[in-house]
């Protein structure tokens, strides 16, 4: 009797790493929205008062980042009405290949609101995402910065499975 068309499902101790190869998009998401749930406390308490803020231009977003959250439904707004913001995040990117040091320009990301990041919660900017600043370094403790460390590893590594699914190679 031929069983092969019947998927069986993994045991508990794979099962992160078949929702990892299966659903690499839901994998990403999940590892995103727990950075921000390790995040959060941090963010409230030290970014409105800080005097450099991470969320300045040029912002580290890709046209992967801009395409991967429009794709989820994500509106920029209507301050973006009727521009290619893939093609202008290109463009920004082109220009990081052509320097060591990108400057702050102290204006602030295009994307910051009221509320703070207009991206999705689970579809930061990558570059975002994975940032740790120099205040979270020096003030968050030990275990809670290892706990950000180890989550960064494993979005980074989400993150090069989604390019290599996206990428025409």
């Amino acid at each position: 009797m031929d069983l092969s068309h019947r998927r069986r499902a993994p045991c508990a101790r794979h099962q992160e790493q078949y929702h990892t190869v299966t659903r690499p998009l839901h994998e990403y998401r999940r590892i995103q929205r727990e950075l921000r749930r390790q995040f959060e406390p941090f963010t409230k308490r030290y970014c409105p008062q800080c005097t450099t803020p991470c969320c300045r231009t040029p912002a580290r977003i890709t046209p992967a980042d801009i395409l991967l959250a429009t794709t989820h439904g994500w509106d920029p707004g209507p301050a973006f009405e009727g521009r290619d913001l893939v093609a202008e995040t290109a463009a920004t990117c082109a220009t990081w290949l052509e320097t060591d040091e990108i400057p702050p320009s102290g204006q602030p990301c295009e994307f910051l609101g009221p509320q703070g990041c207009t991206f999705p919660p689970d579809l930061r900017p990558f570059g975002c995402t994975v940032y740790i600043c120099p205040i979270m370094l020096r003030e968050m403790d030990r275990a809670s910065l290892a706990r950000i460390r180890r989550l960064v590893q494993e979005l980074t590594r989400a993150h090069s499975m989604l390019l290599k699914l996206i990428s025409p190679a």
